[in-house]
């Protein structure tokens, strides 16, 4: 993936982590309602819009919502609440998709695809009562899961559509969105 994304131009990386992004939003606005904070859902959303203009041509100066969005990572220190990660994963790839735009590094943007696949595996993990890590292949059933193979042909098709390099990314904002509201849907 990393050298896929090695050899676009900086708005389609920046579009791709944004996709990214887009997806973990429902799951962080669950996050903030646990919290009693849903203001933190909308505030997260204002960053990954702010990822999406800027891929899309807009000369916004988006450097202080990085650490906005890194801000917005739960601590431990917060008390441990189950949806604590899919905060966690969410807000950083939010922080990835805006450093992919600051810094033109497609690693920025793999790091925000890791972010995807870590809910992913955070969700089975969580998710499962029959899953027991100390049993060999435990990985493999990971790895083999509805929700860990699902996530990983989402970030396929958003790759695929970076590729193809549509004048506005109106389409893969909208899939992500779908993606990421069916996703919160179906996680526990």
């Amino acid at each position: 993936m990393l050298d896929r994304l090695a050899r676009l131009e900086r708005r389609s990386r920046t579009a791709f982590a944004a996709s990214c992004a887009q997806r973990l939003l429902p799951l962080f606005e669950r996050y903030a309602q646990s919290t009693g904070d849903p203001g933190l859902g909308a505030r997260l959303g204002n960053v990954v819009a702010a990822a999406w203009d800027v891929a899309s041509g807009s000369g916004a100066d988006v450097s202080a919502l990085q650490a906005e969005a890194e801000a917005m990572v739960p601590s431990h220190r917060d008390g441990w609440t189950f949806e604590m990660g899919y905060g966690q994963n969410a807000a950083a790839a939010a922080a990835y998709a805006i450093r992919t735009w600051l810094t033109d590094d497609a690693q920025e943007a793999a790091w925000a695809a890791r972010q995807v696949y870590e809910l992913a595996d955070y969700a089975v993990l969580h998710g499962s009562s029959e899953l027991d890590l100390n049993e060999p292949g435990a990985e493999s059933q990971i790895l083999a899961s509805e929700i860990v193979q699902g996530v990983l042909e989402a970030l396929a098709q958003s790759l695929d559509a970076v590729e193809a390099g549509p004048p506005t990314w109106d389409e893969l904002q909208e899939t992500a969105a779908a993606q990421g509201r069916a996703w919160a849907d179906a996680m526990p």
